[in-house]
């Protein structure tokens, strides 16, 4: 079982447009020590990105309303800001899980359990620092 925390383990940016899901897995976050901002639309995740907030990993569904969804949305954030690591979630194994893997996109299946939220959020965030460390040896 994972234990609350109260030290900080970064900032997310929580994408989700169903508000109860929204609020369950922002619990659950917070359980895990992050300080969450929400966002209902991958418009509205891109607005938080630009207007300076600070944000460590974005976690979004593949599923949204509107012109954007979660694969589309971790594209453009790749291309304006490629320090920020991405997990998508899905409840679907549709077309758009199919394209965040060949963009190598990490996946949480859902239903997940915190266990598995943590996992999951732990080898995104290690496997960006791998290619970060990657890219700085290179200019060497």
């Amino acid at each position: 079982m994972v234990r609350p925390t109260r030290s900080s383990h970064g900032r997310i940016l929580l994408v989700e447009d169903d508000e109860e899901v929204a609020a369950l897995v922002s619990e659950m976050l917070a359980q895990l020590g992050y300080e969450v901002t929400h966002a209902a639309s991958g418009a509205a995740a891109l607005g938080a990105l630009a207007d300076g907030r600070t944000v460590d990993l974005v976690f979004s569904d593949i599923m949204m309303p509107g012109g954007m969804n979660g694969v589309e949305l971790a594209r453009e954030i790749r291309r304006r800001r490629s320090d920020i690591p991405v997990l998508l979630t899905s409840g679907y194994s549709e077309a758009a899980v199919h394209d965040a893997e060949l963009a190598g996109i990490q996946i949480l299946p859902k239903p997940y359990h915190i266990e598995e939220l943590a996992a999951a959020l732990s080898a995104v965030t290690s496997e960006l620092g791998r290619a970060i460390d990657t890219k700085r040896s290179n200019r060497c």
